[in-house]
């Protein structure tokens, strides 16, 4: 499969992303930074999101915490364990210390994934150039985070049904009063301290793991021989970005070329190297009796008897 087709088939419809990294939107425009990695491990496509938030800024929202129903204020390890739990991502690790709040959540998908509603894919485009011997591809796509700005502010009240809905409404549905009761919290709701911030600064960052073989517009760090993460970074802003990779594969009939000219080259000089230089006749050659080889001729007549 093509360099493009695997970017197809691991990024088609990579809204997933785009709607949780509105996590970091909705924090702070800076104490906050969140980590999007796309991959594919045993055949299916993987999405771990890293969120990390500074000490003083997880101070400042747990300082403000509302209530939950039981009584006990929201902590910001508990708010996001429940957000991606509800959406079926596993908690792989948390840590809550002095540097401040850092974890990372982990969602496999076995068919098409149910977040995929808002936001584009990627959609790469791609050409090349050629040269004697090599053939350079160039693959590029809209960053999947464009539209997600307008997408975020175009949600209603009554939205709850993904994760960038959620986040801005909370998990709402219809009672039988007809009234819409909130089942979870928006994180403003839950920390109103991120009330009124405009998140519009705030860098996004969408890593693609690939072959470690490519040149890509973004930071490429290396993973083991054969791959590497490629991380793309952005505002959330209304701007139009892309993402390009640059890679070189082979050309075939250059190659044949040279196996063939340098096959002739080797057939020429294993001829010249090996052909006998034609001597001139000598006085054996010409004369057609060899008294050399019949020298020991006496000592092998018989005797003669008495």
């Amino acid at each position: 499969m093509s360099f493009v087709g695997r970017c197809k088939k691991r990024a088609a419809k990579f809204v997933a992303v785009i709607a949780v990294a509105l996590c970091a939107c909705m924090l702070t425009g800076c104490g906050a930074a969140l980590s999007v990695t796309d991959y594919v491990e045993n055949g299916r496509r993987v999405n771990v999101y890293e969120l990390s938030i500074e000490r003083a800024v997880v101070q400042k929202m747990e300082a403000s915490a509302a209530v939950d129903p039981d009584g006990v204020k929201y902590t910001v390890p508990e708010y996001f364990r429940d957000l991606f739990d509800g959406f079926g991502y596993e908690l792989v690790s948390s840590e809550y210390g002095a540097s401040g709040y850092r974890a990372s959540f982990k969602r496999a998908f076995s068919s098409e994934p149910d977040l995929y509603g808002t936001g584009m894919a990627p959609e790469f485009v791609y050409t090349h150039r050629d040269d004697p011997f090599v053939r350079t591809y160039t693959a590029v796509a809209p960053n999947p985070f464009n539209g997600v700005r307008a997408a975020y502010d175009a949600v209603t009240p009554a939205q709850s049904g993904t994760v960038i809905q959620q986040l801005k409404n909370g998990k709402v549905a219809w009672n039988e009063y007809g009234e819409l009761e909130v089942l979870f919290p928006s994180v403003g709701d839950a920390f109103p301290y991120v009330k009124g911030i405009d998140p519009d600064g705030l860098l996004l960052e969408y890593v693609f793991v690939g072959s470690a073989r490519m040149e890509s517009s973004g930071s490429a760090s290396k993973i083991d021989g054969d791959r590497a993460a490629y991380a793309f970074s952005r505002y959330f802003d209304r701007t139009e970005r892309e993402i390009a990779f640059e890679y070189k594969r082979p050309i075939p009939y250059g190659w044949y070329l040279v196996a063939i000219a340098a096959g002739g080259a080797t057939v020429a000089i294993f001829v010249i190297a090996t052909r006998k230089k034609k001597q001139k006749p000598t006085l054996l050659d010409r004369f057609p009796y060899n008294p050399e080889q019949y020298r020991d001729y006496d000592s092998h007549l018989p005797t003669r008897l008495g």
